[in-house]
């Protein structure tokens, strides 16, 4: 229950603590100093995101299409980043905020995003076990019932939840997976892909038809209506609600801005009882705490693009070397349900036979990587975030490690409900994309907007160029998500 006025709650003016040094000259050290959870974002979308689908897309379409990828990456990032600016300059998640400004019953906004958001865990979760399950046959030379193998590794992602530390597994898939990308870039210009056509694919256009190899070889990519196929690409890119929630929560231990006061758990309460109705966040709005502020955003701003700036070249990669390996011309192959990983080690053969085995590990390292993220940290952060403005019980830290057990038990437990029931690879990545990753990021977008213009003292708002990108990119993403949707059920139900 809000109490009105600020200094009915003991706020006064809040002022940030002093901003690290380094924050007021950018470099590439401070790049990298200031990059943390942004790269564990991008980690989580690596091997169904941007190996799989920008390969399928390079296939499909070929270099036609590199301008989407550009586009989405761009209005994913700038709806992103408003979260993260946010919570850097308040202290509080936006969802917090939400329970009070956006019109109809408390929480209805944050608690339908969760929700959405929680729908999606088993989807994006039961790929990784279909990804590694494939991955185990082709690289252990197996005839194993690849479900059998998901599930081995599902079991083994869960159990990781119960480790206290995996910093050892975390730094291996980080330098090896590293090593994917650089390879991966060096394989584009080994390949010496059409760069005029490439150029050309940054200017928008749609595709008007599938390629003839494609209606031909591959009836059931063809039988979907292109506008799904190319929204389902997009929706894997970078990620998704499910992550990008949980994503902005996380920023809570990097203690940037307001999230770094004495006392940010005292903030948040009296924050919550903030009647913004009444008043606005009381900001200090003196020329030192706005240096200060705008000094800590640069933190969250490093953070988010480096985080696009890293899916983006990599997905560009990827379909380049679909289109130029995979594609028109070439070996006319679709990765698919049953061909999710194996067709992309001929990226890595055009430069040597020896790296194949570098993918495989990289390929192990990306999507198990990705799992035991999903189940230990992102989606964890995410349920807390989503539903702490309706259930207090969930902000109690010495609650943490159960939410973390419940939430990985949900997922692994829907996942493997999926992996037995059938469902195809294509399907829950498209459906959890979808929903997930392009049509409420288009609502998070005007929630933000309307919160930013309510809550927070003018100085503090978004530059009206950034504001005008996150409305263009909420309308866009909302939009076509809603188009990709209806034709996914029209589809999925033949």
């Amino acid at each position: 229950m809000t109490t009105g006025q600020p200094e009915n709650l003991g706020l006064g003016e809040l002022r940030f603590p002093e901003a690290d040094p380094r924050l007021k000259k950018w470099s590439f050290g401070n790049l990298l100093a200031f990059t943390g959870p942004g790269m564990i974002l991008a980690s989580v979308t690596i091997g169904n995101g941007e190996v799989f689908s920008a390969s399928r897309g390079g296939a499909v379409f070929g270099v036609a299409i590199l301008w989407t990828f550009v586009f989405c990456a761009i209005m994913k990032a700038a709806i992103v980043y408003s979260g993260a600016r946010y919570i850097t300059l308040t202290g509080e998640h936006p969802f917090q905020r939400w329970a009070q400004i956006i019109p109809g019953p408390r929480n209805w906004l944050a608690l339908l995003l969760g929700i959405l958001a929680v729908a999606c865990f088993p989807s994006w979760a039961v790929a990784y076990f279909q990804g590694l399950g494939q991955w185990s046959n082709w690289t252990f030379h197996t005839d194993i019932n690849p479900m059998i193998w998901g599930m081995i590794w599902g079991v083994i992602g869960f159990a990781t939840v119960f480790i206290r530390s995996f910093k050892i597994v975390e730094n291996f898939q980080t330098v090896v997976v590293g090593l994917m990308i650089i390879f991966a870039f060096i394989a584009v210009f080994v390949s010496n892909p059409p760069w005029v056509e490439a150029l050309r694919g940054l200017i928008p256009g749609a595709p008007a038809d599938y390629p003839q190899w494609v209606k031909d070889g591959f009836p059931d990519v063809a039988a979907r209506p292109i506008p799904l196929e190319i929204i389902a690409y997009l929706g894997a890119l970078g990620g998704g609600s499910y992550d990008y929630i949980g994503y902005v929560g996380s920023l809570r231990a990097k203690r940037w801005g307001m999230l770094g006061v004495p006392n940010p758990a005292e903030l948040e309460a009296k924050l919550d009882r903030l009647d913004t109705d009444v008043a606005r966040i009381p900001l200090a709005e003196d020329g030192e705490n706005l240096e200060n502020g705008r000094a800590w955003l640069r933190a969250a701003q490093l953070d988010v693009v480096a985080s696009f700036v890293s899916v983006t070249i990599l997905a560009l990669t990827f379909l380049i070397l679909g289109d130029v390996v995979l594609g028109t011309g070439a070996a006319e192959s679709v990765p698919n349900n049953d061909n999710i990983l194996s067709d992309q080690a001929a990226f890595f053969s055009v430069i040597s036979p020896v790296l194949v085995y570098l993918y495989q590990i990289a390929i192990w390292a990306a999507f198990f990587g990705s799992l035991q993220a999903l189940f230990s940290t992102i989606y964890p952060y995410t349920v807390r975030e989503a539903f702490a403005p309706s259930f207090a019980f969930l902000r109690d830290p010495k609650h943490w490690h159960r939410i973390r057990v419940a939430v990985a038990a949900y997922t692994f437990l829907g996942a493997t409900f999926l992996l037995f029931s059938g469902v195809s690879y294509t399907a829950v990545i498209s459906f959890a994309g979808i929903l997930g990753g392009v049509l409420s990021l288009g609502v998070w977008g005007f929630a933000q907007l309307w919160t930013e213009h309510k809550v927070l003292p003018k100085p503090y708002q978004m530059h009206p160029v950034l504001r005008v990108i996150v409305l263009i990119s909420s309308i866009f993403l909302f939009i076509a998500g809603a188009i990709a949707l209806v034709q996914f059920f029209v589809n999925f139900l033949g």
